[in-house]
């Protein structure tokens, strides 16, 4: 709320966020100075969080290109100031959902054109534990929607793992209500107020490597691989 109030140029605006909440990211700091400074960029990430790793991720992306646009659920995509940033995805299975995905994909394109990085959670939802909340706690089905962004673009990715996941009371609530599960969704991100995320940048994969992993669900299948991989650097 003190930083609606406060005259933020939007490019700061999640660096702030991040001090306003005191929570510190570790990362390699040379990983991220080895992204390419142009050319078509994406980085596609696992979703643990719901709302601090999405805050982390476009402060990351800010700090190697100066700019973004993030794909993001069309529910979260209501603030104004930060609207300009956003690609919504509708989840719905509408007609008016088909022509804003389809929007969206080409903003994403044009945008990869003019050296300005795209980012994407492609599960599209938050990581929930299975057996009801008390399992292992993963990504859900990556979508291919970001392999067919990439291809078209012929844009390079950047892999990046988050470690940590929600409280078990979010993943136990994600198998009784959707309703709950998301309203959950802004008490996690309160719990990791004064906490440290610690987050892996993988190596910038270019275009031909990308090009010889076959077709979108193929492509998607390696991306994921590649950000798992960084679980245990």
């Amino acid at each position: 709320y003190s930083l609606k109030r406060r005259e933020l140029d939007v490019r700061s605006f999640f660096a702030e966020a991040l001090k306003e909440a005191r929570i510190s990211v570790e990362f390699d700091a040379e990983r991220l100075t080895a992204i390419p400074e142009t050319g078509p960029l994406m980085f596609v990430a696992n979703h643990p969080f719901g709302v601090i790793d999405g805050i982390v991720l476009c402060d990351l992306a800010l700090k190697a290109r100066g700019d973004l646009r993030i794909l993001l659920n069309s529910l979260l995509c209501q603030d104004r100031k930060l609207a300009p940033y956003f690609l919504p995805i509708d989840f719905e299975e509408t007609k008016t959902a088909v022509k804003t995905n389809i929007r969206s994909k080409q903003l994403a394109n044009e945008y990869l054109t003019q050296d300005i990085p795209v980012l994407i959670f492609p599960s599209g939802m938050v990581s929930t534990a299975d057996k009801m909340g008390f399992g292992s706690v993963v990504d859900a089905p990556w979508t291919t929607f970001a392999a067919k962004i990439i291809r078209e673009a012929e844009a390079t990715v950047v892999p990046i793992y988050f470690h940590g996941c929600n409280s078990r009371k979010f993943h136990i609530a994600s198998h009784i209500s959707e309703p709950l599960r998301m309203a959950l969704l802004v008490h996690e991100a309160l719990r990791m107020f004064g906490q440290t995320v610690q987050v892996e940048i993988g190596a910038p994969i270019h275009w031909p490597e990308l090009a010889k992993q076959g077709g979108r669900s193929d492509l998607t299948n390696f991306l994921y691989q590649q950000v798992q991989n960084l679980a245990q650097p």
